[in-house]
């Protein structure tokens, strides 16, 4: 995958509210849009750490958290490979996604490791060489893993050849007379009065920032194309969903942390936990960003994530 790799988008402009109104996009680049929902949070971290056209810290406390697994030493883990695989998450689906025009994913195409011992039993691998192997040796032998996985004649995530319609919002659907008039009519455009077509060219770096603005905009086909950054956005204060009649919380799976609360606004200064608790802060940055927006609540704010989910 080489980063000058470009889409032709075929983008609906409206000049007077400097708005998109919907792109047309081939398959190449509704995988690529779909692609994103595969990168792991700890990816996305490191992808939009230092991109230029983002002015604000679009995830949050992701990056706080991504930093922390960083600035802690080795000793802190149960092994040097769990540190590497928080720091350098990998997606369930990187073979898949090594046949897409563009790959953001970057990872090592032949970085897989097995037990070099002959008499080991294990069949396991992995792609960090300092795993240790059930039998207690360090997974160093290196093994060349497939380039890509074969993917049906017509796509890597889709199978059709025609275009598609993506809305502002990320709403994808195949291209129809039907879906455009639908699209036009739910924005309160009678036509194409007042509206241009503009051919986009849309690289890595256009792809980055559309990246960023998924949890910023809810247009952030505007965003990245038309403004060029992303829109800081004013985040709600959430509260936990409220235990429902006839809920039983699981002691055995419950964690137990002990508070500090400032008693003037009852802002928590910081917290005590167990590495239960830790472990499981530590697990968002490996979720694909898909399964992190299902496993969200409804308050949850992910920008346009949700739409391109569904």
């Amino acid at each position: 995958m080489a980063k000058s790799e470009k889409f032709s988008l075929k983008v609906l402009i409206d000049d007077k509210r400097n708005k998109v109104v919907f792109a047309e996009a081939d398959q190449d680049f509704v995988d690529v849009l779909f692609s994103l929902l595969t990168l792991p949070m700890g990816k996305i971290v490191r992808l939009l750490e230092n991109h230029k056209s983002l002015k604000t810290d679009v995830l949050g406390c992701f990056k706080n958290l991504h930093r922390s697994v960083a600035d802690m030493g080795n000793d802190h883990f149960e092994t040097n490979a769990w540190k590497s695989m928080l720091l350098h998450p990998i997606s369930n689906k990187e073979f898949h996604c090594r046949n897409l025009k563009l790959n953001m994913s970057h990872a090592d195409p032949n970085k897989m490791f097995t037990c070099p011992r002959y008499t080991c039993s294990s069949r396991a691998y992995s792609n960090f060489n300092t795993t240790r192997c059930t039998c207690g040796c360090l997974m160093s032998n290196q093994n060349c893993s497939p380039d890509v996985i074969p993917c049906n004649a017509y796509g890597v995530f889709v199978n059709c050849r025609s275009s598609f319609i993506v809305t502002d919002d990320l709403k994808v659907s195949e291209n129809s007379i039907g879906v455009i008039m639908k699209v036009l009519n739910d924005l309160g455009y009678t036509g194409y009065s007042g509206l241009r077509e503009v051919l986009l060219d849309v690289g890595y770096e256009e792809v980055l920032t559309l990246l960023g603005c998924l949890f910023t905009s809810e247009v952030p086909l505007t965003c990245a194309f038309l403004r060029k950054h992303c829109t800081t956005r004013m985040h709600k204060m959430l509260s936990p969903p409220a235990l429902k009649s006839g809920d039983v919380v699981d002691a055995a799976r419950a964690c137990s942390v002990k508070v500090f609360v400032r008693k003037l606004d009852r802002e928590v200064l910081y917290a005590e936990c167990n590495e239960d608790l830790l472990d499981s802060l530590l697990s968002f940055l490996v979720l694909p960003l898909e399964l992190a927006c299902s496993l969200s609540n409804d308050n949850t704010i992910l920008g346009c994530v949700g739409n391109l989910c569904r």
